[in-house]
């Protein structure tokens, strides 16, 4: 049912004369017939707005209890009406401005003829309810301390009579309360305790200031325990103190283990064997112990000042670096590496170090442990047996070399020599049978060439046993543009006849080694390279040299005859062993710069595939890189281009 705005009405002057109380009229749906100044300021509602708004949809309202907001069905304005009931001293939140205005509402039904409506007055309460509130959080804030606490807390005159106590524990008490209140320290606890105590509280009250001591107990149930006793002044009038007693056990026991852990840790750090520091997180030394000191010949003092990155190798630098970057960020726990420290003297410490971080209890980073120990003399022996064993290694494969070329000169004694010795042998033998002259002069003829055969094998057997008796060698600087030139002239001649090119590319320009056995594997390999080409191609012959991880290495390419590997590569480098008719050769060049090689540590190979060339690698041992050198060479002509 509707009400018309002229019904149910209290005068304006009624209305408006009612001080701090609002008053609105309002249909028993809570549409508002009308409402005083005093509504309309408490409701923020301005007064052009028109009166005849619905109080349900007005605001959302507050309950004081949560701050929650109320359904319609449970404002006392729905209930009033739904119930046919009054409301009284039903206080209700509306939030302008993001603050809540807190008011108290009264509710009565009014009847005017066969209509029925409400009248609502009410009132701000905002401060009231705001300084309950507080009033709550407070207590709420107090009841939580209170409920935390754990220490013991008496009422106590000047004199030490104790007059009142609280605590959360009975059991913390040292007697029951009825053996103890109204009685006085001196009578309850040993003079050594209540003498000093009653003197304290005194001088409490005296100087109007907190005091405290710390005592061990030697009571039953408490023994060994320890307590913090604090005496504050509550009651100056009354001469009365608070004695607040705590149990410090943990405490104590906490300081101890970490008094104790402290000495352990400066015993571990001063007198370790291990150099140790301390480090910030800029590298910087803290602290520092004497025998980082001795290791690296800084003084504390200097420690203190030197940056880390200062004293690493820079070869080590970026490495560490990483790692302490790494263990600050806390991706690892620790890290171990071996680097090189700068010694105060200049020269350099090789050191094994271990680092690890300290963190907080929010787990920040607070500083670094260093751990380093001096490992120089454990790198110098380390160096020392791999360069023995390198020189075992050598000696190994000369000795094994050797015995190879021994086994070598008795198959060359069995087979080179035997030939030869038995057909002189035989021949002497048919010359004494035979009576005929021209017969005989036959076999003059076939015996002179043994004869020759002979000695020519003497020969080259003598320049190889010269060779391995040559203990005289003279190594020196060559460059191998120098000795290839010199090489060259030899065979300038073939060369222009078959129309050769020759392309050099020296990346390694110079060898430390004897020139004369430089030349002579030069010699010999280019030597080959120009005796065994095919008929229909003019000869393409490419020297280079490269710097490899173990040595310089030589390579010599020709696009000759090649060797059928598969076949003869067990006897390539063996003394007397032709493998292509029809041309100049005696057999003895691979045999000889092989030997020459060996020799000295180097090794000689060939990679050949029949008619598509040969390509010879000679590995020495020198280790020297200089300006690549790129010459080209055809029918004696050549250019040369160095890349600077």
């Amino acid at each position: 049912m509707h009400l018309r705005q002229d019904s149910l009405s209290i005068s304006s002057p009624q209305l408006s004369n009612l001080g701090q109380e609002g008053l609105i009229i309002t249909t028993m749906d809570g549409v508002i017939l009308e409402l005083n100044t005093r509504a309309q300021q408490l409701f923020a509602l301005q007064t052009t707005q028109h009166p005849s708004v619905n109080l349900y949809e007005l605001f959302p309202y507050y309950s004081p209890k949560d701050l929650s907001i109320l359904p319609v069905q449970q404002t006392p304005f729905y209930m009033a009406s739904s119930e046919n009931q009054d409301q009284k001293e039903v206080v209700l939140g509306i939030k302008l401005a993001d603050e809540y205005r807190w008011l108290q509402f009264n509710i009565h039904h009014i009847v005017d003829s066969q209509n029925q409506g409400m009248l609502i007055s009410f009132i701000d309460v905002s401060k009231f309810i705001n300084k309950q509130s507080v009033l709550k959080d407070k207590q709420h804030q107090l009841q939580l301390l209170v409920a935390s606490l754990n220490d013991l807390v008496f009422e106590v005159t000047d004199t030490g009579v104790f007059k009142n106590y609280w605590t959360n524990n009975p059991d913390l008490l040292f007697y029951r309360p009825e053996e103890f209140l109204n009685k006085s320290l001196t009578e309850l606890f040993p003079p050594e305790l209540a003498v000093p105590t009653v003197q304290l509280i005194q001088n409490s009250l005296n100087l109007d200031r907190e005091l405290k001591m710390d005592f061990q107990s030697n009571f039953k149930g408490h023994k060994g325990k320890w307590y913090s006793l604090q005496i504050k002044p509550i009651h100056r009038t009354q001469n009365r103190v608070a004695l607040v007693i705590s149990d410090i056990t943990k405490q104590v026991e906490s300081n101890e283990n970490s008094k104790f852990n402290e000495h352990k840790f400066n015993q571990a750090f001063h007198l370790s064997g291990l150099g140790i520091s301390l480090t910030d997180l800029d590298g910087y030394c803290i602290e520092s112990n004497n025998m980082l000191t001795r290791i690296l010949g800084y003084s504390h003092a200097e420690m203190s000042r030197t940056k880390f990155t200062e004293t690493t190798h820079p070869e080590d630098l970026k490495k560490d670096v990483e790692l302490r970057e790494k263990l600050i960020k806390g991706e690892i726990d620790t890290f171990t590496l071996q680097k090189r420290y700068r010694h105060k003297l200049g020269h350099y410490v090789w050191c094994s170090v271990t680092v690890a971080a300290v963190f907080d209890n929010a787990n920040r980073p607070l500083f670094l442990i260093v751990q380093v120990q001096d490992i120089s003399e454990s790198k110098k022996n380390i160096e020392i047996l791999k360069r023995q064993k390198i020189e075992s290694d050598l000696v190994k494969i000369e000795l094994e070399t050797k015995v190879r070329q021994l086994e070598e000169f008795a198959t060359i004694l069995a087979h080179d020599l035997k030939g030869p010795l038995s057909n002189i042998q035989m021949l002497i033998d048919e010359m004494k049978t035979v009576d005929n002259n021209t017969r005989k002069n036959d076999f003059l003829v076939l015996l002179r060439d043994s004869s020759n055969e002979l000695t020519e094998t003497l020969k080259d057997l003598g320049d190889i046993l010269e060779l391995r008796t040559n203990h005289s060698l003279v190594h020196e600087k060559c460059s191998f543009l120098e000795v290839f030139k010199k090489v060259q002239q030899q065979f300038m001649q073939e060369i222009q006849q078959k129309n050769a090119t020759i392309s050099l590319l020296f990346n390694v320009t110079n060898i430390f080694y004897p020139k004369i056995y430089l030349e002579s594997i030069l010699s010999n390999l280019l030597s080959n390279a120009l005796r065994f080409t095919a008929a229909h191609r003019s000869p393409q012959i490419q020297i280079e040299t490269h710097l490899e991880k173990d040595g310089t290495l030589l390579t010599i390419k020709d696009n000759g005859l090649g060797i059928n590997l598969p076949k003869y590569k067990s006897e390539l480098f063996m003394f007397k062993k032709v493998f292509h008719r029809g041309f100049e050769s005696k057999g003895v060049g691979l045999f000889l710069i092989r030997y020459q090689i060996e020799s000295l540590g180097g090794k000689i190979d060939v990679q050949s595939e029949p008619d598509e060339g040969s390509t010879f690698s000679v590995k020495f041992s020198e280790k020297k890189i200089e300006a690549p050198l790129i010459v080209t060479e055809q029918m004696g002509v050549s250019t040369e281009s160095s890349d600077e």
